[in-house]
């Protein structure tokens, strides 16, 4: 959670000077498009090096990589030297390591429980953490930024990662893993395509991560332009959604049971549609804020429940590659949204209408899944005789 906080502290601070440098909402939506598209073409090999190799080195190594970046950005920082092309690059390079160490941390929960009638609890409490630290770390940020300056705000995120390194060392998995496997992603591929539920669950996170988007991106000029503030409201406004995404984690990690999780799916996708339109032109921010809770509220509970069903379900020889599949549409989406809305938001001349826009197709993504929820229902029957799993 320690580590986590300081990424999300240098996260809102280079989109903030991105912002600050360029003036540009385009600019933004190229920063975030070079963060996460290596998520799209890098993510594949994160996932078969997490099936073939030690999950706890390849995390280690992550970390040593982001936390170098890390001071190379407080550096540049200090010398007031960032352009567009070192945003760029230095989000490209962050995005190839998160693309290798997200679908490892997602598969490396089931190696260090005792206890597997308790993995769907790990994983709400791994989103718990991640939320955890997205609720404190935009908070932090803005502060830092108001009363100390930007080189330190990237330095906070380097000292970070001694806690995370510290701790990857002291872990020690309850069963090392074995049958490492040397397959391909098209098995993994193949069970996604074939298993009807598994490629519902996939492609729910992707719809989901695209609506979210103009939240991820536009936060810095809705803290800028609309409410008339600077990076400490751009901090509080990013932990309004972190808090609503720590509450539907802790909702999640408290469940006993998977009982109701797909209608929970269908309403978080028809509420978040709802949020989006009527977040887009609303200038008062003490709407603003309840807002902001709901969406990251409603965010979490459809992808960490995905994550959930699709962890309970999927055969541990797959689990590397199949969690790449959902990390890919979770974070490798956000880049598409990103890039998509800046350059519609530019030529309209207003961020405002791409919220509209996202709404709508929650909205219609929701009416979709009341459609097919029964038969999934029906579907939801693992392979290889592992019990059946109730989502209604």
């Amino acid at each position: 959670m320690i580590s986590l906080i300081g990424t999300w502290v240098q996260q809102v601070t280079l989109s903030w000077i991105a912002y600050r440098v360029t003036g540009s909402a385009f600019m933004l939506g190229l920063v975030a498009f070079s963060g996460q598209i290596p998520m799209l073409v890098t993510m594949p090999l994160g996932g078969i090096l997490a099936d073939r190799f030690s999950k706890r080195n390849i995390l280690l190594w992550t970390q040593v990589v982001e936390m170098a970046v890390a001071i190379i950005l407080s550096v540049i920082a200090w010398h007031q030297r960032f352009n567009s092309w070192i945003l760029v690059t230095s989000s490209v390079v962050l995005g190839v390591a998160g693309a290798m160490e997200m679908p490892t941390r997602q598969a490396f929960v089931t190696e260090i429980i005792h206890d597997r009638r308790v993995l769907s609890n790990a994983i709400a409490l791994n989103s718990l953490t991640f939320n955890a630290a997205r609720l404190l770390g935009p908070a932090v940020a803005g502060f830092t930024l108001a009363i100390f300056n930007e080189p330190a705000c990237f330095a906070i995120n380097a000292v970070s990662y001694i806690a995370a390194i510290y701790t990857l060392f002291t872990i020690h998995p309850n069963k090392p893993a074995k049958n490492r496997v040397s397959g391909s992603l098209r098995e993994a591929l193949e069970y996604v395509r074939q298993f009807a539920p598994a490629r519902w669950l996939v492609t729910t996170v992707a719809i989901t991560s695209i609506c979210v988007s103009p939240f991820m991106t536009f936060m810095p000029v809705y803290a800028k332009d609309i409410f008339n503030g600077g990076p400490d409201l751009l901090g509080i406004l990013l932990g309004a959604s972190g808090g609503g995404a720590l509450s539907a984690a802790l909702f999640l990690a408290s469940r006993k049971s998977l009982f109701g999780i797909g209608n929970r799916i269908i309403l978080a996708c028809l509420v978040g549609g709802i949020v989006s339109t009527a977040f887009a032109y609303n200038r008062l921010l003490t709407m603003a804020l309840p807002l902001l809770f709901i969406s990251g509220g409603t965010f979490i509970l459809i992808v960490t429940s995905c994550n959930i069903l699709l962890q309970s379900m999927v055969p541990e020889h797959l689990r590397g590659r199949v969690m790449a599949l959902y990390t890919m549409s979770f974070i490798g989406m956000l880049p598409l949204g990103s890039l998509v809305y800046g350059s519609l938001a530019h030529h309209i001349g207003s961020v405002k209408p791409v919220f509209v826009i996202a709404g709508i197709i929650s909205l219609w993504y929701g009416y979709v899944l009341i459609r097919v929820m029964p038969e999934l229902t029906h579907q939801m029957q693992e392979p290889q005789g592992i019990k059946r799993i109730k989502m209604l």
